[in-house]
């Protein structure tokens, strides 16, 4: 007899086990599709280290690929591949090619109790072998791994940072560091040999495709600051202890070799530390000038305190002479301590009666010392000195009287010698002419070409006078050159004309070239336009808005104004741009690079003018950016060059300035470099991605998401501190700005949205001198296009 409802519950256990059965099968089926998917990708495209893994998802007999494989090619022909694959209905997706990290930086540091490895190695066998490496050279502290995986290290990158680690224990702080294909130490030494066993591995480490970079290695500051010179007969100046840097090493030498004589032997021990006592150098050479008047001895400087020891001068008197200088020269901030052995002190010297020879008519009188008096004897009086009875008689003969001198000759005739001079208050006339009638006529010029100016009539007649030259047409010559100057000078000396002295404009020097270019009078030596007339005052105008630039005035060659177009070739402008400039010679000096300066700073206004007279800058401007007001400011106070000033005034816009994008996100992006002015580490090579730089870059991304597609220059800046110590702060701003494109790129920013530039320490926001320089110019900031 049938019971369905009894079979029926039996139903519900059988379907329970074949669901369990088909979900882990398909399971188990889309497993096995994912990694055969994985494997087929592989084995056409290949795998590369630091390339974000091929990673398959199969969602039935889909497959969703995605990952970074070495080339584009490879990427089609896998997904080609794929596409055949059994077992595979479609594929979505798809895999890129692997982009190589750039900058490819890493570095490792020391602090007082660990180390910190960061930066990218190529894969995680080379991390592991750097963590090692650490480990064994610096035992004992804690290793910090931050190393990241990435694709794109230079050849040789793993064993250069092995390398480098090497040199890691003889820094009591600071890092070593690859970026690219450079190398850099930097920080304290833990003692003076590791200080020169650096600066020997910088000179000494360079391995092919690898060069080094100048980085800041300090020497250790050493306490108490030590340093002697001893010196042994007939043996070489031996000087030891410390010298703070390489400079004060070669001024204590050459004082050595000043006190002791360039041809003495000297031997230097020397080691570098730093720590020196106040005005070491002055108290090196007084030690070296003391120990050279010493037969042999030793002079020695222990912190604050000075001790010279040996044998003194020869002779008793130069010895305690020598005592005596020491002790007045000693100060209240050096205790001399002198131990000089001298000569004994000689016996006083025995009188000598010394005969003189009669002389007839002449009466001498022995002076003598007095002999010792006994004690208590009374002291018998001198006798007074006789006076001589007979004079004495002149000499037998007189020397004859000397012969007279006779005067030269002079000349039958004198050359021509003649000038004129042109200032505010008149005309001077300087020389000889041959008679009155060359004065009227050369008068009657005068007149003729400066009409009622004062004239100061300084010239003579010397009939004596004889010249080739047509004097008129000289001297008319010169007058009519004169008058084309402002202020100046003209002479004629025998037969050769000179002129100096400023032009008031173009126009003036225009009519002087032409004056030139006619035949002079003959027999005149005219030179080409010398270099001694200028156009004063020099000037250049400048102007911007939103119609375009406008240049015009004076440059001085053709390279100051191809390097002004190659500014405007860079900025929006360049379609918009007047040039009405003339090349003029003569400028004052600097004058190019002022002009180069202020169109920089121009160009960055949203509207403004400028001028230059001859060392004077005005210029006034509008903007919506705070921090463009600062940099130009600055640039004006500080950037010009020497014995040029500048008044300067930048306003912020009150009307004009838009809030929708992107100008809000100009607002926020500047608002975001005014909050956190310090980007990357202070004096590094190396462009290592801090917390800081980190956060900062991750705000600018999210800013910049609301302005798609809006062309934006991430700009590099660095202050000037780094430069004496030899860094090149153009590279380094600009691979500061690459790094946060880069980062802005991994955030999802279409790298065809960002342009670069790296600036230096050309545009500070404050003077490279004030107390926050450092933090303030040291930045990367962006300019969003209009």
């Amino acid at each position: 007899m049938s019971q369905p409802a009894r079979w029926l519950w039996g139903l519900i256990p059988l379907g329970l086990l074949w669901g369990a059965g088909n979900l882990a099968l398909d399971t188990a089926i889309e497993g096995d599709v994912g990694l055969r998917a994985e494997q087929a990708v592989a084995a056409v495209a290949g795998t590369t280290p630091g390339a974000r893994p091929v990673v398959a998802q199969v969602d039935g007999r889909d497959v969703t690929i995605g990952g970074e494989v070495l080339s584009s090619d490879g990427a089609n022909k896998a997904m080609a591949r794929l596409h055949g694959e059994f077992g595979v209905r479609r594929t979505l997706g798809g895999l890129s090619q692997v982009v190589a990290q750039k900058p490819y930086s890493w570095f490792a540091s020391r602090q007082s109790d660990s180390v910190t490895l960061g930066g990218f190695v190529p894969d995680l066998d080379t991390a592991a072998a750097n963590m090692a490496v650490a480990s064994a050279a610096l035992p004992g502290l804690r290793i910090d791994d931050r190393q990241t995986v990435a694709f794109g290290a230079p050849e040789g990158f793993a064993a250069m940072a092995v390398a480098m680690l090497a040199e890691l224990p003889k820094l009591a702080s600071g890092r070593v560091a690859l970026d690219d294909g450079r190398f850099c130490i930097e920080g304290k030494a833990a003692s003076s040999d590791s200080f020169l066993a650096l600066e020997a591995a910088v000179a000494q480490a360079q391995r092919p495709g690898f060069r080094s970079v100048k980085c800041d290695i300090e020497p250790p500051t050493v306490a108490p600051y030590r340093w002697s010179a001893e010196h042994e007969a007939g043996a070489a100046l031996v000087v030891r202890g410390f010298y703070p840097d390489q400079d004060a090493r070669k001024q204590m030498l050459a004082a050595a070799r000043q006190a002791f004589g360039a041809g003495a032997a000297l031997r230097d021990e020397m080691k570098p530390a730093l720590g020196a006592p106040s005005a070491f150098l002055v108290k090196v050479t007084r030690a070296l000038g003391d120990l050279a008047r010493l037969r042999q001895g030793k002079a020695e400087i222990d912190g604050e305190n000075y001790a010279l020891t040996g044998k003194g001068p020869e002779t008793y008197e130069a010895c305690q002479a020598l005592r005596l200088q020491i002790a007045q020269l000693d100060g209240p901030d050096s205790v001399a301590r002198a131990a000089i052995e001298c000569p004994p002190m000689p016996s006083p010297p025995v009188p000598v009666v010394v005969p003189m020879p009669e002389v007839p008519g002449l009466i001498l009188h022995d002076v003598l010392p007095a002999s010792p008096k006994p004690q208590g004897s009374a002291s018998a009086p001198a006798p007074a000195p006789a006076t001589p009875q007979t004079p004495v008689p002149p000499p037998a003969s007189t020397p004859p009287a000397s012969t007279p001198v006779v005067p030269p000759r002079v000349a039958a005739s004198v050359p021509l010698e003649w000038s004129a001079a042109r200032s505010d208050s008149g005309l001077r006339l300087n020389g000889k002419l041959p008679d009155e009638a060359a004065r009227t006529n050369l008068l009657a010029t005068v007149r003729g070409l400066f009409g009622d100016t004062a004239v100061d009539d300084r010239m003579t007649v010397e009939p004596a006078l004889r010249s080739d030259l047509d004097l008129p047409a000289s001297t008319a010559f010169a007058l009519e050159a004169l008058s084309k100057l402002r202020t100046g000078s003209v002479s004629i000396r025998d037969k050769v004309f000179a002129i100096a002295g400023e032009a008031a404009d173009a126009a003036s020097l225009a009519a002087l070239r032409d004056l030139f270019a006619r035949n002079a009078p003959a027999g005149l030596a005219l030179a080409a336009m010398p270099e001694s007339v200028v156009v004063r005052p020099y000037g250049l105008s400048l102007s911007a808005d939103r119609t375009g630039l406008r240049l015009s005035g004076y440059l001085p060659d053709r390279a100051a104004q191809a390097a002004l177009r190659a500014l405007v070739a860079d900025s929006p402008l360049k379609d918009r741009f007047e040039d009405a400039t003339t090349l003029i010679p003569g400028a004052p000096a600097g004058f190019a690079e002022a002009a180069r300066a202020v169109l920089a700073d121009l160009l960055r206004l949203d509207l403004g003018s400028a001028s230059i007279v001859d060392d004077r800058v005005t210029l006034r401007g509008l903007t919506c950016r705070d921090l463009i007001r600062s940099e130009i400011e600055t640039s004006a106070a500080t950037g010009l060059p020497a014995g040029y000033k500048a008044d300067a005034v930048v306003s912020l816009r009150q009307t004009g300035c838009v809030v929708d994008p992107p100008a809000s996100c100009q607002n926020d992006l500047d608002g975001l470099t005014k909050s956190n002015t310090v980007l990357f580490g202070q004096g590094t090579s190396v462009v290592e991605l801090d917390a800081t730089t980190e956060r900062v870059i991750g705000e600018a991304a999210t800013i910049l998401k609301k302005c798609p597609g809006s062309p934006v220059v991430i700009e590099g800046h660095a202050n000037r501190d780094g430069e004496r110590r030899g860094f090149d702060n153009m590279d380094l701003s600009l691979r500061r700005a690459l790094r946060v494109r880069d980062e802005l790129a991994r955030r999802g920013i279409e790298t065809g949205q960002l342009a670069v530039k790296g600036y230096g320490s050309t545009r500070p926001l404050v003077p490279h001198e004030a107390p926050e320089a450092r933090a303030m110019n040291r930045r990367v900031q962006f300019t969003v296009a209009k």
